[in-house]
């Protein structure tokens, strides 16, 4: 009986051990801590000097040490490692998928001590494999620096052990994957009330910051770290380059508040790699560390650096506009499919709300158009009808000779004249979009219908205007083209200097061109183009008379109906408007056709 009083001791002490490792793991004692506990308790309930947990975390890496009990202070948790191939007993242990008993080492032939052990004066130990779902999760083992033998008791107690650890590393696993589907679950069922919260931010008539409430929604269902909109700005020295639009934070993020101007401007040539994917239309998952050449580089010089970012592109009437970003600074984040439509659902939603702001602004443009030209229209009409007005009273209350009445009919005839020509502009513009809108194909001496228009303007002497060089004839329609000089002349009256010259050339044999050129201030580059839109006018000094902003416009219009165009260019101190037309020689054609629309 005094002989079974030790071994029964020692059974109930190993019992407590599985007991207490049981309880541990079954109140959740994070996987850390049991492996630490265990390493303890085995040590003292097996009376060696060491203990540990071995980890396999890929197919060929050497094993690492998550857990240990007796070892030297420069043996680091979590960094030590053991080869673990057939020749040291950890990698005997995984193959042989039973428990290894060493009694001796220096008497052991199937494999060799590692140099952990070594270091330790390890003479004897045992080992088993962890069990885990697919392959061991690794090795725990026992050691002594003295050769001893192992009872099949403490064979079967350190099986046991390693037991309740396998089960405790597979029901952690369990509980983690089990929190990130209810995680994921909990992310998915908010998406949609985040896209419609979206939705709602963007739809709202006004706001500043709609773009920001959009993005905060969207933040709060995802829980990425940062949501952002870029859009795609043309830069005269970088090209096409991305540009920061709004972004918004994670709540707790570290350095939250902190300004990172590093993205706010990046061109796109140094992201080749985002580019090639957005511009198709495909969303791209960006991870830093799988970036290649300047791209990569670009990320590694991120002050705050991310982990992941989930970019998805913006279009704006079929063209790439820009992107909605997602960036996470701890994981490489995976997103459901699920998530990817809704999240591409919010791209298509900014891409409508970019549109219809671009809209928006096209409408306070033309309101704004709308109402200078009502009020310049009104001007324009009102002067020469009160000067007609006014003619005509006079001329009813009598008491003037014939040259005064010669004198007062010749001015209403210039009034008149120019109501005329004011309506015929405004009739024009107004039919040019219609297909029903014609243009003569007939031979026009372009010089001839110049004397045509300045003999109209009966309050200029034609021979003030010098008419320089020779040309062909044009291809055309007479009304048109006159419809033209005469805008372009009136023009040069009204806002060019004292010296006005018209130039005909002959270009080859296609085109005929004729140019009025002024030594006047000219218009200002940035007006260049402006001015040929309907109701823009280059000058406003109010000393200047105010046009309606249609004559240019009219005239680029029908230059371009009748096959050529409309140019300006300041140029030496002169300002020209170059009406180019194609040459009669270069058709070959005679009578007179129509131009279709």
């Amino acid at each position: 009986m005094r002989d079974q009083a030790p071994l029964s001791t020692e059974i109930l002490s190993r019992s407590a051990v599985v007991a207490e490792l049981s309880y541990a793991a079954l109140t959740g004692l994070g996987v850390g801590e049991l492996l630490d506990r265990a390493c303890d308790l085995l040590c003292r309930s097996l009376g060696v000097e060491y203990a540990k947990v071995l980890h396999q975390p890929g197919g060929v890496d050497p094993l690492v040490m998550v857990a240990g009990s007796g070892w030297q202070d420069d043996v680091l948790i979590g960094h030590a490692t053991v080869p673990r191939g057939s020749d040291s007993q950890a990698g005997f242990t995984l193959e042989s998928e039973a428990t290894v008993v060493v009694e001796d080492f220096s008497r052991e032939d199937r494999f060799s001590a590692p140099q952990l052990l070594v270091d330790h004066n390890v003479a004897s130990g045992m080992s088993v494999a962890v069990p885990d779902d697919e392959r061991p999760y690794g090795v725990l083992g026992v050691h002594s620096r003295s050769p001893r033998s192992y009872t099949r008791g403490e064979i079967d107690f350190l099986r046991e052990v390693a037991n309740v650890l396998g089960g405790a590393i597979q029901n952690a696993r369990s509980r983690v994957n089990l929190e990130l589907r209810a995680h994921r679950q909990e992310r998915q069922l908010r998406f949609p009330a985040a896209v419609a919260d979206c939705a709602q931010a963007l739809l709202a008539s006004s706001g500043e910051n709609r773009l920001e409430l959009a993005l905060e929604a969207l933040q709060s269902a995802t829980d990425a770290t940062y949501i952002f909109v870029e859009r795609n700005v043309l830069d005269p020295e970088f090209g096409l380059c991305s540009q920061t639009v709004v972004e918004v934070e994670k709540i707790g993020t570290p350095h939250a508040g902190s300004s990172n101007k590093y993205w706010d401007f990046v061109p796109w040539s140094q992201m080749p790699i985002s580019r090639s994917h957005l511009e198709r239309g495909e969303s791209f998952l960006l991870i830093p560390e799988e970036l290649t050449g300047v791209e990569r580089e670009v990320y590694a010089d991120d002050p705050f650096p991310i982990k992941s970012e989930l970019d998805i592109p913006i279009f704006v009437e079929g063209e790439w506009a820009g992107l909605v970003g997602l960036a996470d600074i701890t994981t490489v984040r995976q997103w459901s499919d699920e998530e990817m439509s809704m999240l591409e659902t919010v791209a298509r939603m900014l891409g409508a709300f970019w549109e219809r702001e671009a809209a928006r602004r096209r409408l306070e443009e033309l309101s704004s158009h709308k109402d200078r030209f009502v009020a310049t229209v009104s001007h324009e009409l009102r002067t020469p009808l009160t000067s007609v007005l006014g003619f005509v009273e006079l001329l009813q209350e009598g008491g003037f000779d014939e040259d005064d009445r010669k004198d007062i009919l010749d001015l209403v005839s210039d009034e008149a004249t120019d109501l005329v020509n004011l309506v015929e502009d405004l009739l024009t513009m107004a039919r040019a979009g219609q297909d029903s809108f014609r243009v003569a194909e007939v031979p026009v001496d372009l010089r001839a219908q110049m004397r045509q228009v300045l003999e109209a303007l009966e309050d200029f002497r034609s021979d003030e205007f010098d008419i320089e060089g020779v040309a062909g004839r044009a291809v055309g329609d007479p009304a048109r083209i006159r419809q033209i000089l005469r805008n372009l002349v009136t023009n040069a009256i009204r806002y060019g200097g004292p010296s006005v010259v018209i130039a005909l050339s002959q270009h080859e044999t296609r085109w005929v061109q004729i140019a009025v050129v002024d030594d006047g201030e000219g218009i200002a580059s940035a007006d260049r183009d402006r001015v040929f839109e309907p109701y823009e006018r280059a000058h406003h000094d109010p000393g200047k008379t105010e046009s309606v902003g249609l004559g240019l416009a009219v005239s680029r219009t029908l230059a371009r109906r009748m096959g050529g165009d409309l140019t300006y260019e300041y140029k030496d101190g002169t300002s020209r408007f170059v009406l180019r037309l194609p040459s009669w020689i270069d058709t070959g054609a005679a009578g007179s056709s129509d131009f279709s629309t």
